[in-house]
């Protein structure tokens, strides 16, 4: 996502000037951490905007809540019941406005790679969604070409050791909202986190450094999630 990464070179380049030059004694009433934080924090609710991510939206707005808590005077209910309410309100506008993975037919992009949701589930093509379980997925398949999970609130396993890339790519695309993820990937492949999100990060674990047959390139969202890549 080559524009992400300019916008947001360009947001800490701003930030990094306006604190030298608060550093000189410009601007003297104004808390430079708090404002720093607030561009940051406001930056990440237009992104969430943009993509219906409602943990990004509250999150952000609660936390600003309590930085500017005296000036807007809720001190009694900063910070806990300010991010209880978040949360509440996360969980609830998700179930309400939860997007069902592979319903709808549509293009994604991430760095120059298509990733096109699907309609039908065949052997090649997957759709999985699993919301506040936990849930195992075994693929079995001899020409493994795409898959799409939905977790919210909640974790889900998936074992790729009984499948075949015949043609040596294939694509994942994971939304996960506060929840675990785990991919058990054969230690031949080679996978390429394409992955963005809010307070969610991608690992890996086991991974093998020989020559790889085939390469498995991970997309999507994770907010408040982890997701792990298991070699086995």
């Amino acid at each position: 996502m080559k524009r992400e990464r300019i916008f947001w070179g360009l947001v800490f380049i701003l930030c990094g000037v306006f604190l030298i030059v608060s550093k000189l004694g410009y601007f003297p009433d104004i808390n430079v951490f708090s404002l720093l934080l607030t561009v940051f924090l406001v930056v990440i609710i237009i992104k969430s905007l943009t993509r219906m991510n409602f943990p990004g939206i509250l999150f952000p707005l609660a936390f600003i809540s309590i930085i500017y808590d005296d000036q807007l005077g809720i001190t009694s209910i900063t910070p806990w019941t300010v991010l209880f309410a978040a949360l509440l309100g996360s969980v609830g506008l998700s179930m309400i406005f939860h997007k069902r993975a592979g319903w709808i037919h549509d293009k994604h992009h991430w760095d120059d790679y298509k990733f096109e949701k699907i309609e039908v589930e065949d052997e090649s093509h997957v759709k999985y969604g699993s919301s506040f379980n936990s849930t195992i997925k075994y693929i079995n398949s001899d020409n493994f070409e795409q898959a799409d999970f939905n977790c919210s609130f909640g974790s889900l396993k998936v074992y790729f050791d009984n499948a075949t890339i015949r043609n040596g790519n294939a694509v994942v695309r994971i939304d996960a909202s506060f929840s675990g993820v785990e991919l058990y990937v054969p230690k031949t492949w080679n996978v390429e986190d394409k992955t963005s999100g809010f307070l969610g990060s991608l690992s890996e674990k086991n991974k093998n450094d020989k020559i790889t047959t085939s390469t498995l390139t991970v997309v999507g969202d994770i907010k408040f999630s982890g997701v792990e890549i298991i070699y086995i």
